[in-house]
């Protein structure tokens, strides 16, 4: 219906089977002719001045992305939010000096995820960055890259995407294979950084990077399955160990808060079995709500 409506503007592109974000992203970027890309998920929505702020931005401080804050949305219908409820805190501007801008947004949660921001198409293409396909969570891979290269970042100080929380999401959704494309993605990402010679700059930044990717499937694993395999758990602590194998050492370490350094601590120990894996999925589901 749109693309009758619209036929100048909209362009709709079908594929033969389902190859996830990843692909559909890709295909969108290199279709897009306009100078900055944004990515929406289809069940979010953004406040009526979203792209007007964000390309303000752009243009007056000549940086290569633009963010905001979120709300998360439990809405079933669209909702907007008043000029307080909107407020996310001060604007904040990341000086594009490599040192800076790299440690700050690499060890970060400034960028929530690739939506959210507004983006120099030209960094997309000139650095070769895409998204894995066929796979979940490739939004990881994509972010990580993209604050690697990135060249200066305005943070908005508003909220003005809204997350709506879907429980039939694909991140949300329990006891699907899908979920085990986190350890996928992520091991993509580490081999990728290697090649790019990545790891020699930011080693410890993206080692620190590879301890919360760890923590985060623990986490994944634990609340996202009725029946958390054990078997993964040993196969995380496994490439972890690989990867990062003096943990203890990294700079960044003290930013873990919560339960993180507890559960972090626990991939590492050994010996480690069954019983007590058991153990700390009674305490992790004490600790951590399920959306």
């Amino acid at each position: 219906m749109w693309e009758r409506l619209y036929p100048n503007n909209i362009l709709l592109i079908r594929q033969e089977t389902n190859r996830r974000q990843g692909t559909a992203r890709n295909i969108g970027v290199a279709y897009a002719s306009a100078d900055w890309i944004a990515f929406i998920d289809a069940d979010d929505w953004v406040e009526p001045d979203y792209f007007e702020l964000l390309y303000h931005y752009a243009m007056e401080c000549h940086c290569d992305m633009v963010c905001c804050g979120f709300e998360r949305d439990y809405s079933s219908t669209l909702v907007y939010l008043d000029e307080k409820s909107r407020d996310n805190g001060e604007d904040l501007y990341i000086f594009p000096y490599e040192k800076i801008i790299r440690k700050e947004l690499i060890i970060s949660d400034v960028i929530a995820g690739v939506w959210g921001i507004l983006l120099r198409k030209s960094l997309i293409l000139d650095q070769d960055i895409f998204f894995p396909e066929d796979v979940a969570y490739e939004d990881m891979y994509f972010q990580a890259l993209v604050c690697v290269y990135t060249g200066g970042v305005y943070v908005v100080g508003k909220k003005l995407y809204h997350y709506f929380v879907n429980t039939a999401s694909t991140v949300l959704r329990r006891n699907s294979d899908h979920h085990m494309d986190w350890l996928t993605v992520w091991m993509r990402l580490w081999e990728e950084c290697g090649k790019r010679g990545l790891l020699d700059l930011y080693r410890e930044e993206l080692e620190y990077c590879c301890m919360k990717n760890a923590v985060g499937f623990v986490q994944l694993l634990i609340l996202r399955y009725s029946v958390p395999s054990f078997s993964l758990f040993r196969l995380t602590s496994q490439i972890l160990r690989e990867r990062v194998p003096e943990y203890r050492e990294n700079p960044y370490i003290e930013r873990f808060t919560d339960i993180y350094p507890m559960v972090l601590e626990k991939l590492y120990e050994e010996p480690f079995n069954r019983s007590d894996f058991e153990l700390l999925v009674g305490y992790v589901k004490t600790q951590w709500e399920i959306e």
